[in-house]
């Protein structure tokens, strides 16, 4: 069925192709094509690719219009805007397992580090810079798009859905030194909810909070707005932390959403008070990143940022770090470590 599914789509987008050179309809497709054609791989690490975003790509669209409550509803918004309904556009969110850690460095400067732990990814690097927004970089995963790891967007159907790749943000840091990443949740299960509020799913979410919010305070008072929604029928969580070093989980318990200070996140809610909630892989890597941290006093560099995140890197089982992020607000720097490979970074910078 998945076979079957991936040459439909294939099929979709040459046609698209097709219309496009064909019957001069370019001017139709002009902004996704723009798109499409800065899609290219990462020279320093195979495997990995890197997409540019000059606009925010219909983001205002999609909240203006009440956003969506289901990976469904924005895969249903994303087929609008990207084939003009010529083909389907699926994305989803599978669950991330990962850990992250918030400090500050000897300066003052605000030091970020996150691991996302999964069974095999498609990297995509999506600077996004909105007219009206904070310019960021965030990491998204082709698969969360394709549903295989073994499909890249290294060909012009595949560029064309990586464009989706916007709105399924894993992990993320804005122009303003926000920094978010998802998280998921291995107990209970987050409550479907249904008020008037408008509504986001957890990915749509991060990209909100990188378009629009520059502190935790703003995060917060921004989700505050909004009906969250589980993405992948699986629960999650976010890590958010700013430049003024604070940092905080934002769990969604029992249709509330609860805001816990901490620097140290995991795979289950800190709300709960029970680190063995998340199961025992969980509970470790949590105890050992607070430990690295109080050991520090809360005072880290870019490198013992990295130090802990291979400490608690996943190298074996179905489960393993597919990337390690380092922020540095000093340096206004992302570095990536790809595959719990700490020898040499991929550096990107925010503000280009």
């Amino acid at each position: 069925m998945k076979k079957k599914k991936k040459v439909k789509l294939v099929v979709g987008v040459l046609v698209l192709a097709l219309i496009v050179f064909v019957t001069g309809a370019g001017v139709m497709f002009r902004e996704e094509l723009n798109i499409a054609n800065s899609v290219r791989p990462v020279a320093e690490k195979e495997g990995v690719y890197y997409m540019e975003v000059d606009g925010d790509y219909h983001f205002g669209e999609f909240l203006a219009a009440g956003g969506a409550s289901s990976d469904g509803e924005v895969s249903a918004f994303l087929t609008n805007c990207i084939s003009h309904g010529f083909y389907q556009v699926d994305v989803t969110n599978e669950g991330p397992a990962c850990s992250v850690i918030s400090a500050m460095d000897g300066s003052g400067s605000h030091v970020w580090g996150r691991n996302f732990d999964w069974d095999g990814s498609v990297p995509v690097i999506v600077r996004c810079e909105p007219d009206d927004g904070y310019a960021s970089v965030s990491t998204c995963d082709f698969k969360n798009i394709t549903g295989s790891v073994v499909t890249e967007p290294d060909n012009f159907a595949y560029k064309m859905l990586a464009i989706a790749a916007l709105y399924v943000p894993m992990d993320g840091v804005n122009e303003a030194g926000l920094c978010v990443a998802d998280l998921e949740v291995n107990e209970g299960g987050m409550q479907k909810i249904d008020t008037e509020k408008p509504d986001l799913t957890i990915t749509t979410a991060i990209r909100l909070l990188l378009n629009r919010a520059a502190t935790v305070e703003e995060a917060i008072a921004l989700l505050g707005q909004y009906d969250i929604h589980a993405s992948g029928g699986i629960s999650h969580h976010l890590a958010i932390s700013d430049t003024s070093g604070k940092s905080v989980s934002v769990e969604f318990v029992d249709g509330e959403m609860i805001v816990v200070e901490t620097d140290c996140i995991t795979n289950f809610n800190l709300a709960n008070g029970d680190s063995a909630a998340g199961g025992e892989s969980a509970k470790e890597r949590y105890e050992l990143l607070c430990a690295l941290w109080q050991e520090k006093d809360g005072v880290l560099s870019g490198d013992e940022i990295k130090v802990a995140l291979k400490q608690v890197s996943k190298t074996e089982g179905e489960w393993r770090t597919q990337w390690s992020v380092v922020y540095q607000q000093g340096a206004q720097t992302i570095d990536y470590y790809f595959g719990a490979q700490y020898e040499a970074p991929v550096s990107f910078s925010i503000s280009q």
